[in-house]
């Protein structure tokens, strides 16, 4: 009985690595089709698509949704999109991938602080991973003069956007199946990003020809199939674990724009990032050992309720 939960949770982990990957890859795929398309329009395509796709698994189920589950999943999935155009603008701004990439993963520490203001109370151990990143950020913001550039300036308002998007996302949608809940905030979100391309963008010129494989692969690898690993992962791995291996996406973009892109970074940018990775490591193991904590003492109440 133990093999097979440590297989299973193996098997969890493994996924969850290939998650990180697909995710990885989705930013380099998109660095590839905005050189064609302007960002708003891609993902308009990108995210409606993939909603449309994603429903497809369950057609009934969705088209069965009551209209207060949809309407709170068509709100929350607003936040996604405005979250989304802000990552997308970024990208077409920046450079490279990496200290985008370090930047937006800052979420993770974000979630719990804007989670405040839902009456969620922060663990000890995620401010010491906020305080060990905030140098971090300043070793980046350095290696362009005292100053954070741009394109670092909206990935880090994507990142609390992204943070929000998850506390409200919890507290609102909770009671709505995945596969419900994920069609709809994915054609909110593309909506949201259409709206904005009509705004910004309707006058550019849009070219799919030569980067039509690029968006495929980021429809359905980079958002529809890591969407479905991702449920799976989350079905079968341990409380908590999860979060450790999720925090190798940045990596992987890192290393995918060094390879492929060229990147090159400063001992002062690659320095910034190694903190805020480490303050991630921090923020996942004190997240994993919380999670453990109240799963004992959880088990400790029901003995002695069952004891008296």
């Amino acid at each position: 009985m133990q093999n097979n939960a440590q297989s299973s949770g193996l098997y969890a982990h493994l996924l969850l690595v290939v998650v990180t990957l697909l995710a990885a890859s989705g930013w380099l795929f998109s660095k590839f089709v905005i050189t064609a398309m302007t960002p708003m329009f891609f993902l308009a395509i990108r995210f409606v698509s993939s909603g449309i796709m994603v429903g497809g698994m369950k057609p009934r189920q969705v088209l069965s949704t009551s209209p207060s589950k949809r309407t709170r999943a068509l709100l929350t999935g607003c936040l996604l999109g405005a979250q989304t155009a802000l990552w997308g603008f970024a990208l077409m701004l920046s450079e490279g991938l990496g200290v985008g990439a370090f930047l937006i993963s800052l979420s993770f520490l974000l979630i719990p602080v804007t989670g405040l203001m839902f009456g969620y109370r922060a663990q000890p151990h995620t401010w010491l991973a906020v305080a060990i990143a905030m140098p971090g950020l300043g070793l980046l913001a350095l290696r362009h003069g005292f100053a954070l550039a741009p394109s670092d300036i909206l990935f880090l308002l994507s990142a609390v956007l992204y943070a929000l998007y998850f506390n409200v996302n919890g507290k609102y949608c909770a009671d709505i199946p995945p596969v419900t809940q994920t069609c709809f905030q994915l054609i909110a979100a593309g909506t949201v990003c259409f709206i904005a391309f009509l705004f910004w963008e309707r006058d550019a010129t849009q070219s799919v020809d030569g980067v039509w494989h690029w968006l495929a692969l980021s429809i359905v690898l980079a958002t529809c199939l890591r969407f479905l690993f991702l449920l799976k992962a989350q079905s079968m791995s341990p409380e908590g674990q999860g979060a450790i291996v999720m925090t190798l996406e940045p990596v992987w973009v890192a290393i995918l724009s060094a390879w492929w892109l060229h990147e090159s970074l400063s001992v002062m940018a690659l320095s910034g990032m190694g903190l805020i990775f480490f303050a991630l490591i921090v923020n996942a193991i004190g997240s994993l050992r919380a999670g453990r904590k109240q799963k004992l003492a959880s088990a400790g109440q029901s003995v002695a309720v069952s004891g008296n």
